[in-house]
């Protein structure tokens, strides 16, 4: 019997420690929320133009320095997946640049491209 006034004791502690510790958290905003989670696409993204641009640095070692034509053929040729979009879902633009170099665009957060949130990776 002392076994489970002891369990129900520190059950009652942990729920009462759990509320506490909701109760005292910082409420943030709904734009707060938001840009946080804005901002965690943007990492995302520049992850997979990370990804992407190994990927084509690849191909380039082995076809003798030159870049892909587009990312279809590039994704054509990889046994693995190739995550082709950026955080938001959207598709990553390929510019051939020149033959040994290119660049990665998405449109960033709101989807339209050749403006200030537009993430653009160089290589």
């Amino acid at each position: 019997m002392k076994g489970k006034g002891f369990l129900a004791v520190l059950l009652l502690v942990l729920v009462i420690v759990y509320f506490v510790y909701f109760m005292k958290r910082e409420k943030s905003s709904p734009k707060e929320d938001i840009s946080r989670f804005n901002q965690t696409r943007a990492e995302l993204t520049a992850a997979n133009l990370e990804s992407v641009s190994r990927a084509i640095q690849e191909w380039m070692s082995e076809s003798g320095g030159q870049t892909p034509k587009s990312l279809k053929d590039l994704q054509k040729t990889r046994i693995y997946g190739l995550n082709l979009t950026d955080g938001w879902g959207r598709e990553i633009i390929y510019e051939k640049v020149s033959d040994s170099s290119f660049r990665l665009r998405s449109a960033g957060a709101d989807g339209r491209f050749n403006t200030d949130d537009d993430i653009i990776k160089e290589y």
